[in-house]
């Protein structure tokens, strides 16, 4: 379970003898993400004492802890695209183990490299269920300018996999019913009493955002992160948060009927006095860490 001010916490890493840092917890947790540092390689809060990542639950992302199937692969491609998307970073800021503010908080993750174009025809063809099996065909880098400009199109796969035909992710739109909202930036936002039904936030930056209160229906929060967001009261009915990062989010009085919760990251969570009945749970990151069983509903198996 995470605990409150861990993200504070810096910590040096060791990788084949190489001592790196100071890096806060979030940063060793996403270089975790994207194969930069493994469970193996050791982290230590003085250059001292030195123990595996592995031994600290709270740096390891929920999705490296969901098997190795389909849905595993497919949780952890998208938290790595996810990832990947961030805006760009100050390399000496990292060095220091400095994560700077985003500038415009606002705008749309865009998509910069060829690796990202790479991940997006990964995330089509797993969405189209094609064989894992089968290798992912390269991009050829004279097409990568085309595929940026194309990117939008395939912006439009969220959470379940589902295309929205004549949507377009749109940053600057106004809070509303309906709002295509996904892979923007909204950390913080204040968003309370707003109505958000049948909104598109597939994997939406809202960690620390207000919606308390927030009609929600049947919005589709795939992959969403809502880290220490304040959802009390909110009404997720009928709502997606397959794979939604929900550490120490705020749930007092939540509606969450027949809402999908599968892969979700619930981690210091609390979840006391809400009515889960319905709420399905399959593989979700329960409270205390454990994985709930594939099928679980209404509570983790």
């Amino acid at each position: 379970m995470t605990q409150s001010g861990t993200e504070h916490q810096l910590w040096f890493t060791r990788r084949q003898g190489a001592v790196s840092g100071p890096y806060p917890s979030g940063l060793i947790s996403r270089y975790l993400i994207l194969g930069r540092l493994t469970p193996q390689d050791q982290v230590s809060r003085d250059r001292e004492a030195w123990s595996s990542i592995s031994a600290h639950p709270e740096l390891i992302p929920a999705e490296l802890l969901l098997p190795d199937d389909a849905e595993g692969r497919e949780a952890r491609l998208r938290a790595r695209l996810r990832e990947d998307e961030r805006q760009t970073i100050n390399r000496r800021d990292l060095e220091e183990g400095v994560e700077p503010l985003d500038r415009r908080r606002d705008e749309r993750r865009a998509p910069e490299s060829a690796e990202f174009i790479q991940h997006r025809v990964q995330r089509e063809r797993l969405s189209q269920a094609e064989p894992l099996g089968a290798p992912p065909k390269p991009v050829p880098w004279i097409l990568a300018g085309v595929a940026v400009a194309g990117v939008l199109g395939l912006l439009m796969f969220l959470g379940d996999g589902t295309r929205q035909p004549g949507s377009e992710p749109d940053c600057q739109a106004a809070p509303g019913p309906g709002v295509n909202w996904s892979y923007c930036r909204k950390t913080g936002m204040e968003l309370s009493g707003q109505d958000l039904s049948g909104a598109t936030l597939g994997s939406t930056d809202l960690m620390q955002a207000r919606l308390i209160g927030a009609r929600l229906v049947g919005a589709n929060l795939g992959y969403a992160d809502l880290r220490q967001a304040d959802l009390r009261g909110v009404d997720l009915s009928d709502a997606s948060l397959v794979g939604a990062l929900m550490q120490e989010a705020r749930l007092e009085g939540a509606r969450l009927d027949r809402a999908d919760l599968s892969y979700a990251d619930l981690r210091g969570t609390y979840l006391g006095g809400l009515n889960l009945e319905g709420v399905r749970l399959s593989r979700t990151v329960w409270t205390d860490g454990r994985v709930c069983a594939e099928d679980s509903v209404g509570e983790c198996l």
